[in-house]
């Protein structure tokens, strides 16, 4: 952040993954150095970036996978410290006998800042893991920053959870591709709306294709797309947040002073 201004230049990364926790680590980490290159604070990174999407894999992780998944998980808490670069990444996660599709927050530290854990399934995520119970939103740099998975977008009321808790960044990421295709332009909608009625940013990270379902894309409080990366090619798309844009939000400012606790008597 600069001053007064309070502006954050955040990245998405849209990157290739797949069920080698190794490959994508390195990924991850070239993405990583790209985006601190560029004079980013943040990068988020899609879902499940780290052990690859086990609906897409057409397989479950045993459960003595997961040490390679922690073991990862050091590794790019250890480079975010050296990078001087938060980082939202996606991993599967094993808990209490069975896996949840978390969603990971490190500081420009290296700190874990908290986690959260997919709450909306689709039906084929309902085969590999278990639903999150609540809706995150962590300290960033004096920033509000929430998390939400894929899916979550088509659910409006994860977000207003998450206006509840003073929300002003959302990050959001997806492993969308494959098929489906003519959602592109639906979950654009559903970003830009979700970002314009709650009055937050949106950083949002897919997959690099092929065939997906919604691209990588910032958007601004008023719902205007301030990045949008190319369809099925890997690319980090970087923007800088003016976070007092977050003010000239009406809607925001009404759901929180008049509406919050729905229709007044």
């Amino acid at each position: 952040m600069e001053g007064k201004t309070r502006i954050v230049r955040v990245a998405a990364a849209q990157i290739a993954i797949g069920g080698e926790i190794e490959a994508n680590v390195r990924a991850i980490s070239e993405a990583m150095r790209q985006s601190a290159d560029r004079g980013a604070m943040l990068v988020v990174f899609p879902e499940t970036a780290i052990t690859g999407y086990s609906p897409d894999l057409g397989r479950g992780r045993p459960p003595e996978d997961w040490p390679a998944v922690q073991a990862a998980l050091d590794r790019i808490q250890e480079l975010a410290e050296r990078l001087r670069l938060g980082v939202v990444v996606g991993s599967e996660a094993w808990e209490e006998g069975g896996w949840v599709n978390r969603l990971y927050a490190f500081s420009e530290e290296g700190a874990l800042l908290g986690y959260y854990d997919k709450v909306h399934l689709t039906r084929a995520d309902r085969l590999y893991y278990r639903p999150g119970q609540k809706y995150v939103v962590v300290p960033f740099r004096g920033i509000r920053l929430g998390l939400q998975i894929c899916y979550d977008a088509r659910f409006p009321e994860g977000y207003r959870a998450l206006l509840d808790q003073g929300v002003e960044v959302v990050a959001q990421g997806f492993y969308g591709a494959g098929t489906g295709t003519w959602k592109v332009p639906v979950l654009e909608a559903h970003l830009r709306s979700r970002a314009a009625e709650n009055g937050c940013f949106v950083v949002a990270a897919n997959v690099a294709g092929p065939l997906q379902i919604v691209v990588s894309q910032i958007v601004d409080p008023l719902g205007l797309m301030l990045a949008r990366a190319n369809q099925d090619w890997p690319e980090i798309i970087v923007a800088d947040l003016a976070l007092e844009r977050i003010q000239e939000s009406e809607v925001r400012a009404d759901f929180l002073n008049t509406y919050r606790c729905g229709i007044e008597e």
